[in-house]
Formats: C-alpha cells, structure tokens, sequence
C-alpha cells in the first residue's frame, strides 16, 4: 500500500469515526423537535449478574437497549470507562492468553455498544493488551486527554483496521433527524482522571482539555455533552466551567447520583450494571432549547436476558468455571453474611485503613504457623474497587482478591520492619500502601507501636506478609528481598500442600471469615 493511499484512508476512517449520521428518524416526536435517547452504564467489571444472579448482567443491559431502540432509534448505548479491569475472570487464561477483559470486550459487541470512554483501569493492562482489547472492539473510543506516549512521542490512542492505526477522535458530532427529516447535531467528548500512572499514557489536564474541546465543537453543533470518568467534586467543577455543556455522563464513583449544577446535568449509574440511566434529550429547533429527562433504571430481575448476549455470558462463565475448579474453589460456597458492607474501594484501601483491610490482616496473622508479632500486606492486591455487603460466596472472595499468593512468615530486623512500614506511607495513593494488624502509627510523633510496645530498630520481630512483598515487587519495595541482611529467616509452606491454606490468602480469608479467631 503506497503512502499516500494510507494517508487518504486514515483521513477518510477519521472522517466516518468523527462524524456519523443517525440512518433512522425518530418518529415520536413533533417536526420542529429531535428527540435522543442514552443509555449510560459505567465502571462495569462483572459480565454475568452479581447477588446470586438478582442484580446487574450483561443479558439484561441488552435487552434495556432493545426497548430503548423501539422507543427510539437515535439511541446511543455509552459506558462511561472502567471495563476491562478490574475483573478476577481477566486474571485467568484461556486457550494458552491471560483474558484481561477480552470477555468484557466480547458481551459489549454482542450487545452492541455505540461509544466508551477511557477509565483508568484500562490502562492496569499493558500496552500490548489494551491494544488487543481496543482491536476486537466493534464500538467506538472517544479520547479527549489521554495520549499514547511511543518513547516520547505523544499520539492518539487507535484501533488496527485492516492494518491501517486509525485513531481515536478527541471529539465527536453525531448528527441524529427526526420523521420530518429534520436534522440536528450533537457533539461530545470524553475525559479521564490521572490516576493510573504508566509509561505508555500521557494525560493531559481534563479540566483544559474539557474546555478546549467545547470550544471547538460549539460552532459546530447544536450542543454538547460529555462522557467523564473523574471523581464526582470534579464534575461539579466542570459543570461550573462548561455551563452550556447540559448533559455529563461519569464513571469512576460506584454509586448511583444525579445533580443538577447550575442546569447542568451530572449523573453516574451503580458500578457493574446494577442500574443504568436513561437520558431523554429533546431538542427544539426553533427555540434551540436542549431538554433533559434522567431516570435511573434497576437492572434486575424484572429485565429478561436477551438469548444471544446470555449465550456469550455463558461461554466465559464456563471457561471461569473451570479455571477456578483448578484452584480448588467452589464459587457457590456461602463464607459469611455480613452486617455490615467492607470497604474495598480503591481510593480508601490505597489512602488508609479500611474495615476490609483490617479483616485480611487479621485472616493473615490467625493463618499463621506460630504467633506473629504483626501482619502486613499491600493495599494493591485488593482489586474489587467496591463495596461488598450481604451474603458472600467464595466467588467474591475470588473477586477481592484476584490475583491470590502465598503469605510466607519472616523473623525480620526492627529496623527493616520500620523501613517496611515508612515505604508503605510514603506509598500512600498506589497499591503500596499498606494495611496491616497489631501495628499503630503516631503521626505526630512519627513513632511506631507493634502490639502496643514502641518499635524497638534492635528487637527481632515475626512477621506475616505476601511472598509478593517480600519479593521486592511492590512499589518502592525492591529493598525487600530473601538476601537482605535484616531478613533472619524466612518460613513458608510447601507449593504442592493444597490443604495449607497459607499458600493462597484467599483461602485464608475464607477460613477466618468461616471461622473467625
């Protein structure tokens, strides 16, 4: 293919990307009036339903958009990022391939999804994954402030077609008509919070690159809206500064919320499809008056799975069903009922200490040979970014903490057990930060206390904590290895003993919480 052949039919994939016309009139509406519908969904981990089968699933998203459709063809199906992780299913392999969100990728074109943006947890797969992720996907990525960064050069993230790169738009107009023909224009675009550093990602200022998109879209449609995965306290903010912007679609918080910030519109659905919203707009060509209607959807019971979405629901069902056969785990098995919901959100785990965090450590210190002095491990492993209340199963134990290990037991040197302790605050906003039991902090004072007695830098002390930390692979741990001098010995059960629970802290959780000491 000679260069300017390729050139052309990038410009032409990027013309066809940024600018798509509805091809069917919505015939609901009066001729001076253009209706559009949305169905928002964000943060959605879990393809199959969650609750013993009562909430969420993909089967049940699918038929929503179909009802929608007959309500309206200008329907838009859009998930306002975070879907291809965290996910425990995307931590197995499948036919020789860790499936990192390749099941996510599959239900959401069999559903057949108009428009994502990126979250952060798309980029906890490398480079290389994300690329085979966005390069299965039938929809379209919508990226205003994040950039692929190729050893220094700054480009947009894209999808292969035909092996031609076609790049994802910064901004977006749709043009959608009505029974009349009438037509009207809309234009969007999408932003991602900074919180998952890597090296192949730049993210330029959302707040800017917010304003520098409207900007550019404004003498060109007839409104804007915008699909936005920061925290809830930006959006507020972003509402202020783009006041004609009427519609914010948002990810990254897991709760549902609406709030009307000076007439605009912010408005995010519960994590994992337990609900959706439905955005009614109707557009009045006369007037120019941009009207909305939000009303959030249960995703339940009361939905019935659409038959086709089901059967690939069920495909990648199986598949983990057999991965975690393997593991020895029974994802039905009922662990506990809980009074009281656990705090594995990420923003909490990796900023301090949360009722969750304090159960896994305790799990850990009664799992242990012999009494330990202290427990330790890193907030990171913990990847269900949620809450979880109610009846639990080993499956969401699997779901907390997806990535399992072994918990060795360390007689250590005072001083590395401070050092260990002072990289875990400075960790403090990463998955290095930790949590931990039999351990408290004077901030004030800067003085730590182990069983309640000050740290002693010349006492030994006996320490349960992930293979992986003291492996050196944590963030800031790299000190932390089996030849360390501070490292005394090291004691930790045999690989092939599959009833020593010490070898998978999930079985360790699942002991305590069974059986709490």
């Amino acid at each position: 293919m000679n260069k300017i052949f390729l050139f052309g039919y990038v410009l032409v994939a990027l013309f066809l990307s940024s600018c798509k016309t509805s091809q069917i009139s919505s015939s609901k509406v009066s001729d001076n009036t253009v209706e559009i519908n949305f169905l928002h969904v964000n943060d959605v981990y879990e393809i199959s339903p969650l609750e013993g089968g009562k909430v969420g699933g993909m089967a049940r998203l699918a038929t929503l958009r179909k009802e929608l459709f007959r309500e309206n063809p200008n329907t838009l199906t859009i998930l306002a990022g975070d879907f291809l992780n965290p996910a425990l299913i995307s931590t197995f392999k499948h036919e020789g391939k860790t499936i990192k969100g390749k099941q996510m990728v599959e239900a959401m074109n069999a559903i057949g999804f108009d428009w994502v943006g990126l979250g952060n947890h798309e980029f906890d797969l490398d480079e290389a994954d994300l690329q085979k992720r966005i390069d299965e996907s039938k929809f379209n990525w919508l990226a205003t402030n994040a950039l692929q960064n190729k050893k220094g050069n700054l480009e947009p993230f894209g999808k292969n077609v035909d092996g031609v790169k076609v790049p994802f738009p910064k901004t977006t107009i749709l043009t959608f008509k009505n029974a009349a023909g009438k037509t009207v224009k809309m234009g969007m675009f999408s932003i991602v919070l900074p919180s998952n550093k890597k090296d192949y990602v730049y993210y330029g200022d959302f707040f800017e690159n917010a304003v520098k998109a409207y900007d550019m879209l404004k003498p060109e449609c007839d409104f804007v809206v915008a699909i936005t995965h920061i925290n809830k306290a930006d959006d507020a903010k972003l509402a202020e500064m783009l006041p004609n912007v009427k519609l914010l679609m948002g990810g990254h918080d897991h709760d549902n919320m609406i709030q009307n910030v000076n007439g605009v519109i912010v408005a995010k659905a519960d994590a994992n499809a337990k609900t959706a919203y439905i955005h009614r707009i109707s557009y009045d060509l006369e007037t120019k008056n941009v009207a909305i209607k939000s009303d959030l959807r249960k995703i339940d019971e009361s939905i019935p799975q659409d038959s086709a979405v089901a059967v690939v629901v069920k495909k990648w069902e199986d598949i983990m069903d057999v991965a975690l056969a393997k593991v020895g785990m029974n994802k039905n098995d009922v662990v506990a009922d809980l009074a009281e919901p656990l705090d594995g959100r990420e923003t909490p785990m990796r900023n301090s200490h949360t009722n969750l965090g304090d159960l896994i450590a305790k799990a850990m210190t009664a799992s242990a040979s012999k009494p330990v002095d202290c427990t330790v491990f890193n907030s990171g492993s913990v990847r269900i970014d949620d809450q979880v209340s109610g009846r639990i199963t080993q499956l969401d134990i699997m779901r907390i903490l997806p990535f399992g290990g072994k918990i060795v037991e360390v007689s250590m040197k005072g001083r590395l057990l401070e050092r260990i302790l002072e990289t875990g605050l400075k960790n403090k906003g990463s998955g290095g930060f930790l949590q931990w039991h039999r351990i408290s902090h004077n901030e004030a004072k800067n003085e730590w206390y182990v069983n309640g007695k000050l740290l002693d830098v010349n006492q030994d002390y006996y320490v349960a904590i992930p293979k992986f930390m003291m492996e050196g692979k944590e963030t800031n741990f790299g000190y932390l290895t089996y030849q360390n001098p501070d490292v005394l010995k090291v004691t930790e059960s045999d690989d092939k003993d599959m009833n020593d629970i010490r070898n998978d802290v999930r079985k360790i959780l699942i002991a305590y919480m069974k059986n709490p000491k």
